[in-house]
């Protein structure tokens, strides 16, 4: 198993050097060609002439100071990323029991981050404004739920009775209209009645006086029936004129009793739509609903609160542990704990170092040779002409150039 490491660690610095190289190539090439650009067309100057001397001059004394300047702040860059690389080697030297120590805080630092980065991809239950108006509604909730659930059962309620009596109303109001027609039946039967008595007793007497025929037994006869069949149908007249005072007075019950229910479903309604418009819901199905995602909601929030405090606590307990030993910047460590734990992310990240390192070093390499090359200009310069070295050393006092 060490062998495999081994080979696997030398194939990668191998390559690792190999690639810095031709980095190196690449822009130790570029630099020539700017170099050769710039320089060119120099000994074309009329150095007599001068303007286009102190031309000349003030040129490479830019050229030196501004190169001088980029070699500062470059420095400053290539120490940096060298310290960098060099707190990866101290890391990397460290003893087993510190380096479990420093995993096992890392280890813990970076299970908080991909919660940290789950609660932050995870949507919202509600709206920003639905939590706050739930938030304000959080002591009185449970109170304000029960209050719009039993206006609405109320109002079902009394939807039901309202109902209810629309069909005992619509009851009575068939019953008397049966029994008017009854009624007037019976009139009518009444008045047949009438009239066929009294045909019956003409006849009789036609038959008496005309044919002087004995009508005395027709004439019991016909009183009879014509007594029972009125007596009969005055029975029934006196029945269905109490039922029908009966349905009457029922179906005025029926109304004053439904316009007293219509005026508490009025004020059911009113307080209704006072209660919708208070919560901003349609029904206490939607104000529970809004309810549950509020406390689950709330819940994410402080779990969510109390990752980012324990991601601040392992951090600072990470830095605290890496401040034991002898690192340049062991913050960046806080913020790459993944690098701490995988050797491959490790190496990556050297990687990187190490190209940025060569890239600073090559522009480093290129700014010293432009300031080395306009340094050695004015040096030919002043070797060939005497006489404008005075005129060079007064204008380098304008300039602060490094060495």
């Amino acid at each position: 198993m060490g062998f495999w490491k081994g080979l696997w660690e030398n194939f990668q610095k191998r390559f690792m050097e190999e690639e810095a190289l031709e980095l190196d190539a690449d822009i130790a090439s570029m630099e020539e060609w700017d170099w050769e650009t710039l320089v060119k067309d120099r000994h074309l100057l009329k150095l007599s002439d001068p303007y286009e001397r102190q031309k000349f001059i003030r040129s490479c004394l830019d050229q030196m100071q501004d190169s001088s300047k980029e070699v500062e702040s470059l420095t400053a860059e290539y120490n940096m990323v060298t310290a960098y690389l060099t707190d990866m080697e101290e890391l990397e030297a460290l003893p087993e029991s510190e380096m479990q120590e420093v995993q096992h805080t890392a280890r813990i630092l970076l299970l908080r981050e991909e919660e940290h980065r789950s609660f932050e991809e995870k949507k919202n239950r509600i709206s920003e404004t639905e939590f706050r108006q739930m938030a304000q509604l959080e002591d009185t909730m449970p109170k304000a739920y029960q209050d719009v659930k039993e206006a609405e059962n109320y109002r079902d309620k009394i939807r039901a009775d309202l109902s209810k009596l629309e069909g005992e109303k619509q009851g009575y109001l068939y019953q008397k209209e049966e029994l008017r027609r009854t009624i007037a039946n019976i009139r009518g039967m009444v008045l047949i009645c009438c009239m066929a008595v009294a045909a019956c007793m003409v006849m009789l007497l036609i038959l008496q006086f005309g044919f002087a025929m004995d009508t005395t037994l027709g004439y019991i006869l016909t009183a009879g029936c014509g007594a029972v069949a009125l007596t009969f149908l005055y029975v029934n007249y006196l029945e269905n004129t109490k039922e029908f005072r009966r349905a009457e007075s029922g179906f005025n019950k029926i109304i004053l009793l439904k316009n007293t229910v219509n005026i508490r479903y009025v004020n059911n309604t009113n307080l209704l739509e006072y209660l919708y418009l208070k919560y901003k819901i349609t029904s206490a199905k939607e104000l529970e609903k809004k309810w549950d995602l509020y406390q689950q909601e709330k819940a994410d929030r402080e779990r969510r609160l109390q990752n980012r405090e324990e991601l601040d606590f392992y951090q600072r307990e990470l830095l605290k542990i890496l401040r034991r030993y002898r690192l340049h910047d062991p913050t960046i460590w806080a913020h790459r704990p993944e690098a701490l734990l995988d050797r491959k992310e490790m190496v990556e990240v050297r990687h990187s170092y190490v190209i940025r390192r060569q890239k600073l070093r090559a522009q480093m390499d290129y700014n010293r040779k432009l300031a080395s090359e306009a340094q050695k200009e004015l040096k030919l310069m002043a070797e060939n002409y005497p006489d404008y070295t005075k005129e060079i050393l007064d204008s380098l006092k304008h300039y602060d150039i490094g060495e």
